[in-house]
């Protein structure tokens, strides 16, 4: 494209300067011709031409000989003109071109052929056209190629063979290509492309229109190609081998009419460059989760069958979190509930596995019993106290029971009646963990499918219970002021504005945790333990310590009354003779 604005760059400065040198000189311009910027530009186009006219200049840059009717071009069509670079001859009735054809016009940078009655392209017609960058052959009848019809084009950035009649496209067709960036093979009747047909550094591939049936194998090991265009064929399933690993370049996919009914889970898995995919009017009822495509911006979905259902839960949110995203309207075809629902409108309660039913007949039905068969204090008053009202979940709970009971009764059909859903969304909370923080406090994490940003989570024991709220899409949050050594039932809710209150969360979305026991200090426990142990000494010490005081005051009973002495008087024994008594001796 560069070399493309380079040449008209100097074309035009070519003719600021030389224009007037060829005015002076009485240039004129060939009969049934127009031309521009003197000889440079030259336009013979809708002239009823058969034949080059003469005089055309051999400065000539442009040559337009459009709708013509030149049947075929033979080896002396075109003299020497070494200066032209772009030749226009669609609509010029062409059936047939010589080898050598295009031997007077070697430097030509482009080259349309289109709108002819071109049926083949023989070896040889493109020799000497080194320098060749855009080839235009498309809206001929062209059926064959010949093996290397294009090697000598090693310039070739562009081919335009859409709109041909072409089956098959051999190893041999494109050889020598080295260049090609771009190859249109559009509304052909191709059914089969060889293992070697597309050249190495091909970045563009149009195959819309054709005859395929399944993506052909050799375009699974182009590492270069970008964008790839398949709309139109007869491709009814992608498998997970439908794209290989080296399409690891891919970033714009159309797969567009092509009755698509079937998208295995790993079909788009490893193009992991993908921003652009189209899946407009097919027969798809579910699509896998596309959220490994990190770079995926424009999803096109429109025209499809879409079954809304819990499969469908990944797409609702990624359209909600698509800020800057195109935005694809995804219209439900069923349930019949949901039909002609938009997706992203749907109340996320609603997409559940099995499908959500519920049956206008039924409804009717439904309706007349619930006048006749609830009981009075059973239905909801409109201003009814926090003591005497039931919770919105179990009164959703009765009504409905009493409602199916009632029509099946009445009625003697299988309706399709409201699926029950669980407003705690349990299959939308996995990998709960919890971790002890100290004595009092505990750390919860969990992973959420869905496009909550908001969750509840409940932390409840024996004695106490702790409700909390954690909001802008956080899977984390502690606990504190818990008792210590205490097991405590933690649960995670999804909350969403369309939900009614979780009464009684599932096990799949709780768990347990215990808080940490009080630690007893080691010089409290010393202290303790020095305390029990004197205590118990002491206990052994006090029948001792009485039985010795017995006998203590026994031995002095003795001492008073067993004395020598005639008398009780002991008031005039001096304190000496107490001293020396034979009952200290016993004693």
């Amino acid at each position: 494209m560069a070399q493309y604005w380079s040449n008209i760059f100097m074309l035009l400065l070519r003719a600021l300067i030389f224009a007037p040198q060829a005015l002076l000189h009485g240039f004129q311009c060939p009969i049934s011709c127009s031309c521009s910027f003197s000889e440079w530009f030259v336009k013979c186009s809708n002239a009823s031409l058969s034949s080059l006219p003469s005089g055309i200049p051999h400065t000539t840059v442009e040559l337009d000989l459009q709708f013509n009717q030149f049947n075929s071009l033979r080896e002396d069509t075109f003299p020497d003109l070494l200066e032209l670079s772009t030749l226009y001859l669609g609509n010029s009735q062409v059936r047939q071109i010589e080898p050598g054809a295009f031997q007077g016009v070697r430097n030509l940078y482009h080259l349309y052929l289109d709108n002819c009655l071109l049926e083949e392209i023989p070896g040889g017609v493109f020799e000497n056209l080194t320098n060749l960058a855009f080839l235009h052959l498309e809206h001929n009848c062209i059926a064959y190629i010949s093996p290397g019809a294009f090697s000598s084009l090693k310039r070739l950035s562009s081919l335009d063979l859409s709109y041909n009649r072409l089956t098959e496209l051999s190893d041999q067709a494109l050889r020598g290509l080295e260049q090609l960036r771009q190859l249109h093979l559009s509304t052909n009747l191709i059914a089969n492309l060889s293992a070697r047909a597309l050249p190495g550094k091909l970045r563009t591939l149009y195959l819309d229109q054709n005859q395929l049936d399944k993506v052909p194998g050799t375009i699974r090991t182009s590492t270069t190609l970008s964008t790839l265009h398949l709309s139109g064929n007869h491709i009814s399933q992608l498998t997970s081998l439908s794209f290989g690993r080296k399409l690891r370049s891919l970033k714009q996919l159309f797969l567009d009419n092509l009755d698509l009914k079937k998208i295995a889970t790993l079909a788009f898995k490893r193009l992991r460059r993908l921003e652009v995919l189209s899946l407009r009017n097919n027969s798809l009822e579910s699509l896998p989760s596309l959220e490994s495509l990190k770079y995926l911006s424009i999803l096109y979905l429109t025209g499809n069958k879409w079954q809304c259902d819990c499969n469908l839960i990944w797409l609702r949110t990624w359209q909600k979190k698509a800020m800057r995203k195109e935005r694809s309207l995804v219209e439900c075809g069923s349930p019949k509930a949901l039909q002609g629902q938009l997706l992203v409108n749907t109340e996320l309660q609603k997409l559940t596995c099995p499908p959500f039913q519920i049956d206008s007949a039924f409804n009717s039905s439904a309706n007349t019993a619930l006048k006749t068969t609830i009981p009075p204090n059973e239905r909801l008053l409109p201003q009814a106290t926090t003591a005497q009202t039931t919770t919105a979940a179990t009164f959703t709970t009765l009504i409905t029971s009493r409602i199916i009971s009632t029509a099946r009764t009445s009625t003697q059909n299988n309706y399709h009646v409201l699926e029950k859903y669980d407003p705690c969304l349990p299959n939308h909370i996995s990998s709960i963990h919890t971790q002890e923080k100290g004595d009092t406090a505990l750390v919860v994490t969990w992973s959420s499918s869905g496009d909550h940003d908001q969750f509840e989570v409940r932390c409840k024991s024996a004695v106490d219970e702790q409700i909390l709220r954690v909001t802008g899409g956080l899977t984390e949050m502690e606990f504190h002021h818990l008792q210590p050594g205490t097991e405590y039932r933690i649960c995670i809710i999804p909350q969403n504005d369309n939900l009614l209150k979780c009464v009684a969360p599932t096990a799949q979305q709780c768990t347990s945790g215990h808080t940490r026991t009080h630690p007893v200090p080691q010089h409290r426990s010393l202290a303790l333990g020095i305390g029990v142990t004197a205590s118990i000494l002491a206990l052994m010490a006090l029948p001792l310590f009485a039985f010795y005081r017995q006998r203590f005051q026994q031995i002095q009973f003795r001492r008073y009354y067993d004395e020598d002495s005639p008398s009780f008087q002991c008031q005039g024994i001096p304190q000496s003779k107490l001293t020396t008594e034979p009952v200290y001796e016993t004693l």
